[in-house]
Parts: C-alpha cells; structure tokens; sequence
C-alpha cells in the first residue's frame, strides 16, 4: 500500500535505494521508507543514531541488532536504543515508519 499524497507531499529523498519521505519539527523526526515492488532487496548498512521506534507497514525487514538478525512483518514494531549498532535488509514492496 502506497503512502497517501500528504506523505508523498513531504521532503523527500533516498537511503540505500529506498523511497524516503521525511517529516520534522526540529525535535522529532518520522520517516516514512518505501521500496517499490519492481525494486531490488536492500541492505542499510550498519549504524548508530539516537533512539528509534519503528513499526514495518507492508513486506518484511531483517534487522541485525548487536549481532541477532530477526525477520519483521507488516505490524512488527521495534525499539532500538541509542547508539546501538544496527542494520536493515528490505525487501522489495516493503514500506516502514
């Protein structure tokens, strides 16, 4: 399911090959991440940022976490603290706030 056009309408850009809509205040900032269907699989390398909160809306994300790889479906959320190593693998037709 695409995002609606009042995502779509937000600053826009790319991360590793994935659609990226990105809204922020100055004190929270929401990414809306997209891989078209017709895409290939991609890999976010591993890096660290402050805290993420996460929840995977339509495909499947693998995560590596400190080293344990789990398989996200549509519904799954995850937490991330900050400064903790972290990967994603996103398969095409995969979208994730």
């Amino acid at each position: 399911m695409p995002f609606p056009p009042s995502v779509r309408s937000l600053p826009n850009t790319q991360l590793a090959g994935i659609d990226v809509y990105v809204h922020d205040d100055g004190r929270t900032q929401i990414l809306f991440m997209e891989l078209g269907k017709d895409r290939t699989e991609v890999v976010v390398p591993t890096h660290t940022h402050d805290v993420e909160w996460g929840i995977v809306v339509e495909g499947r994300i693998e995560m590596t976490i400190e080293g344990r790889t789990e398989s996200h479906l549509a519904g799954a959320t995850h937490l991330i603290p900050a400064h903790v190593p972290h990967s994603f693998r996103f398969t095409p037709g995969t979208s994730s706030v």
